[in-house]
């Protein structure tokens, strides 16, 4: 399984004049081999896009975490809509990817810098 992970960073506003929220996104991106596509995945909003190529997958999901913190924050839903963690089965796939690498006989996965327009910055 080839994977590479990355972290998204987000502030959204919390109320009008008031500090800003920020939270962490535990986001990666994996070869699901049976279908040939590239599965690109956040574990902390449940929202994961599918493309032919990784790069695409990544832009993908940075525009659905994008899209999907401004509704939260614009319908004044974002402490119940952030987090909306993954299925159990979905962070445990998380985890085992973010440690294959760790392994020296698992050595398949890689990081990368990403960036995030408007709510949300990603990072390595």
């Amino acid at each position: 399984m080839d994977s590479g992970e990355f972290m998204a960073s987000a502030a959204i506003p919390h109320k009008p004049h008031s500090e800003e929220k920020t939270f962490r996104l535990r986001c990666y991106v994996y070869h699901h081999k049976s279908t040939g596509m590239f599965v690109a995945e956040c574990i902390d909003l449940d929202l994961m896009v599918k493309s032919r190529k990784a790069n695409k997958a990544i832009r993908e999901l940075q525009d659905a975490i994008a899209g999907y913190v401004k509704v939260a924050v614009e319908s004044g839903l974002s402490e119940e809509l952030i987090p909306r963690r993954s299925p159990f089965s979905h962070r445990l796939h998380y985890s085992f990817v973010r440690l294959a690498p760790r392994l020296s006989f698992l050595h398949e996965g890689r990081t990368f810098d990403c960036d995030q327009p408007a709510y949300a910055r990603c990072f390595a």
